[in-house]
């Protein structure tokens, strides 16, 4: 079938040459998989195909330069050495089932030179629910351009003390460098692995699961080989003719890893086999009837096989929030549309919000978009070519952030109608918002992530689990003041320190500038209140700027030349007037030791390229900012805020050498642009094969979730796809606190009071006490206090109305108040309890407005 090929040579341009390129890898597909296939005469004609076709543009790997913009993550990850041993090697990979076809979209995703790929079994109609690149016609045709669209171009950390004999003894301090040493890694051959296999063990509760597995996967290797099919008993055999897409999706994004590894040296391989079981998954499905597994000849028979008919019904009618459309986001729409999750037919729908627009980097991991989508909603685009993978689905796509200016968009009431909430976000807080309200509305959530290799994911179900927000990790520590401003030890000192003297520079002040400009109506009106005698914040300073604003390049190059002996010269001269290189601390240990450094002067020199760089970068941004003059007096001024991916703004140019120069001023190793602009645009490192990987786990809990299974069920996963390792475990168990013996609470409780237009807080008060069997000693709604007995005035209030309290907003049919007890030991504190949805009315119920 010439189109699937054709779909991975887009992938990568280069791919293309692959008829022509030495073979350096051949790894095998899924082994038993009826999914999408290609003959062996279609390949040739393809070949006679390409030869009728003009030779593609230059590649990476032709020049060896490498697409900062389309890679720059992946290359935080992998390194400039292993990208461009990738851009010179070729893969050859037998196979295009649901495994085949991850392992090769995440390969091309990554940058090889080209792919290979191998399959001699047709299209089925079987495959639309298994391969996300086949499409209905293709089970007629064959597939061809989808995965050709992807990509234009296709750790134990050994430390050591060398010889110090030559060295003078030991007087003080001192600075090392980690040094990575290569490890070399042996492999037994495959004959011998059969019998006696190393396995990585990913969940320690099944130790002898990872065998058990072998030794199955063996026994239906020879039944299939002896007898052309697959047996036809038990639940091992049924699932082995089936496929679970997002397992594929997990092992596909393993693997691909693995092949990576192989090719660039980098990360230590697997050694030897991994086998990753989620028969959790189908064992509450063992029992079923065999008519619920059957075949119906539509894409979802692979599933069917799995699942059986009712889990997919639950499937196709299932209504899911996934909040971010990312790398993660594409992944999980891919897969959602596999499963069939959310079809229009059965009244599911995929709702999916994301306010960012696509950027070449994101090309690199979020395999949905195409070169012609940059500057496109990430949303929209991932929900038109989801709907080309799956036209069933029905997806409604949002522009919106999920947080509390859009809570009249994501209301109660829409939460009301979801049945999950999926979370594809990067960074913390929102995770924290989005599993709040989660919370409140009771609602199931699946959270992941990924850094790099590492992975995670936090199956969240109601009454069940603990939330996302039940644990915090520890807050991000901010670099000392003092040493940003004196005492830099490594290089993450200075780049912060270019950082924070742009954003003053070139945000801070002149956003200040402005404010006061905008707050008094005249140069001349000022001078006159500061001669009266007048104090007036910030005059001192926004005269400084007006005296000294540059009104052409000779100026601005003047001030540059005087901020480069300010900030590298003067202020290291002062430092060390203040504590000379031989000052000593009152305990007699020298003041400059480790992890102190001296500050050596550095003087302007022209020919210094660093110096250089820094005079061009200053006066590029001193010219931007005073080319906008909004009023004759020039009185105000256009601030920058820091952009990292636009290389013409000068925005890096001016962190990474002023970075660079304070580093030669500290004797700081000082690294490239590259990790300059990772550190000072707190760039995560990413790459698709743990995306994909993640993803797929996910994915497979929400047929947990759609299934109502119980806790002991769900499983929890974190990895690192570099060493490699991979944990399996259970969720975290709620926790209940307790009030009195017979009354207690989690986090997912709500308790519920009705009122009416004449209940008081008295009211409120009896009504908590009468329908759960104790009495409130405070009441608070968000942050303002409602009931406080020790509060003066605060009894009087008992009379008051809940409406008069609270004064909803017009259409509020109800609040959350939070609510204490009183100690059953005197002396105590008061006893926190769940939150109390007070509706203003029992008719509010209904059409419910948060």
């Amino acid at each position: 079938m010439p189109d699937i090929l054709r779909k991975f040579a887009a992938v990568n341009s280069v791919a293309v040459n692959f008829w022509t390129e030495c073979l350096r890898l051949c790894f095998s597909g899924l082994l038993s998989s009826t999914v999408n296939r290609c003959s062996l005469s279609l390949l040739h004609n393809l070949t006679e195909e390409h030869l009728n076709t003009p030779s593609p543009p230059p590649t990476m790997a032709d020049s060896m330069d490498i697409d900062d913009s389309l890679y720059s993550r992946q290359r935080y990850v992998l390194g400039d050495s292993a990208m461009q041993q990738m851009a010179q090697s070729a893969v050859f990979l037998s196979g295009m089932g649901a495994l085949g076809v991850e392992i090769a979209k995440n390969i091309v995703l990554a940058g090889v030179k080209a792919v290979t790929l191998h399959d001699c079994k047709r299209c089925e109609v079987w495959d639309l629910g298994t391969n996300f690149f086949i499409r209905e016609e293709d089970v007629v045709e064959a597939v061809h351009s989808r995965v050709a669209e992807l990509n234009p171009y296709v750790q134990v950390n050994v430390f050591a003390i060398g010889d110090t004999s030559s060295f003078r003894p030991f007087a003080h301090g001192g600075i090392f460098r980690l040094v990575k040493t290569p490890k070399t890694f042996k492999f037994e051959m495959m004959e011998q692995q059969l019998c006696d296999p190393r396995l990585l063990t990913p969940d320690f509760s099944k130790p002898e699961v990872p065998l058990q597995l072998h030794t199955i996967m063996l026994a239906l290797d020879a039944f299939l080989e002896q007898h052309a099919r697959l047996p036809n008993i038990g639940c091992v055999s049924r699932c082995a003719r089936g496929c679970l897409s997002p397992l594929a999706a997990a092992v596909g994004g393993i693997a691909s890893q693995e092949v990576l590894k192989a090719l660039t040296g980098k990360f230590s391989p697997l050694q030897q086999w991994f086998y990753l079981d989620v028969v959790e998954v189908v064992q509450p499905l063992q029992y079923l009837p065999a008519e619920e597994f059957a075949p119906r000849g539509d894409r979802y028979d692979a599933l069917r096989a799995c699942i059986g008919e009712s889990m997919c019904l639950k499937l196709h009618k299932f209504r899911v929030f996934m909040v971010g459309c990312g790398a993660i986001g594409c992944e999980m729409l891919k897969n959602l549309a596999l499963l069939g999750v959310g079809l229009s037919r059965y009244s599911g729908e995929i709702c999916v919000t994301d306010p960012d627009l696509i950027e070449k980097s994101n090309l690199n991991r979020q395999f949905l978009f195409r070169p012609q989508h940059i500057q496109k909603p990430k949303s929209t685009t991932a929900a038109a070519a989801t709907l080309e993978i799956n036209p069933e689905m029905q997806i409604d796509a949002h522009l919106n952030k999920v947080c509390p200016a859009t809570e009249d968009i994501y209301s109660d009431a829409f939460f009301s109608h979801l049945n999950l909430v999926v979370t594809a976000l990067d960074n913390v807080e929102a995770r924290r918002y989005v599993d709040s309200r989660s919370v409140s509305n009771q609602k199931a959530l699946l959270d992941s992530g990924t850094m790099g290799t590492k992975g995670h994911t936090e199956i969240i179900v109601p009454f069940l689990t603990e939330s996302y927000n039940s644990h915090r990790d520890p807050p991000e520590e901010e670099i000392p003041f003092c040493t940003l401003k004196s005492f830099p030890a490594v290089i993450e000192h200075t780049i912060q320190w270019a950082r924070d003297k742009f954003e003053s520079a070139f945000s801070h002040k002149p956003s200040m500038y402005n404010m006061f400009w905008q707050s008094h109506s005249s140069a001349q009106d000022v001078l006159q209140r500061m001669m009266a005698g007048e104090s007036m914040e910030g005059a001192f300073q926004v005269i400084k700027l007006l005296s000294r604003r540059p009104t052409h390049l000779d100026h601005c190059l003047a001030l540059a030349r005087l901020k480069f002996d300010k900030y590298f010269k003067r202020k290291a001269l002062q430092l060390l007037h203040s504590f000379p290189l031989d000052t000593r601390l009152k305990d007699g240990s020298l003041f400059w030791q480790s992890p102190k450094r001296p500050p050596s002067p550095i003087e302007f020199d022209l020919n210094d390229p660093l110096s250089e760089e820094e005079r061009e970068a200053i006066s590029q941004l001193q010219e931007a900012i005073n080319s906008n003059f909004v009023t004759p007096e020039r009185l105000c001024m256009t601030p920058l805020f820091f952009e990292k991916d636009d290389d013409t703004n000068g925005h890096m140019d001016f962190v990474a050498s002023a970075s660079a120069l304070r580093a030669q001023m500290y004797a700081i190793e000082a690294v490239d642009r590259l990790q300059t602009k990772r550190i000072a645009g707190k760039i995560i490192p990413a790459i698709a094969t743990s995306t994909a990987a993640v993803a797929g786990l996910v994915s497979l809990e929400l047929i947990k979730v759609a299934g109502g299974y119980g806790f002991e069920l769900f499983k929890n996963c974190f990895f690192n796809l570099a060493i490699p390792v991979m944990v399996l475990t259970e969720t975290a168990q709620v926790k209940r606190t307790q009030i009195r013996d017979d009354i207690s609470f989690s986090i997912w409780d709500r308790w519920t009071i009705f009122g009416h237009e004449d209940f008081t807080l008295s009211d409120f008060m009896s009504a908590v006490r009468e329908e759960y069997g104790i009495e409130p000693t405070m009441v608070v709604h968000g942050v303002k206090m409602l009931y406080v007995p020790v509060m003066p005035g605060h009894n009087k209030r008992l009379k008051l109305t809940m409406h008069k309290l609270i004064k909803p907003s017009a259409g509020r049919k109800y609040v959350d108040l939070t609510v204490s007890f009183a100690p059953e030991v005197d002396g105590d504190e008061d006893l926190p309890g769940p939150p109390v949805r007070y509706y203003f009315s029992r008719e509010s119920k209904s059409g419910e407005k948060a």
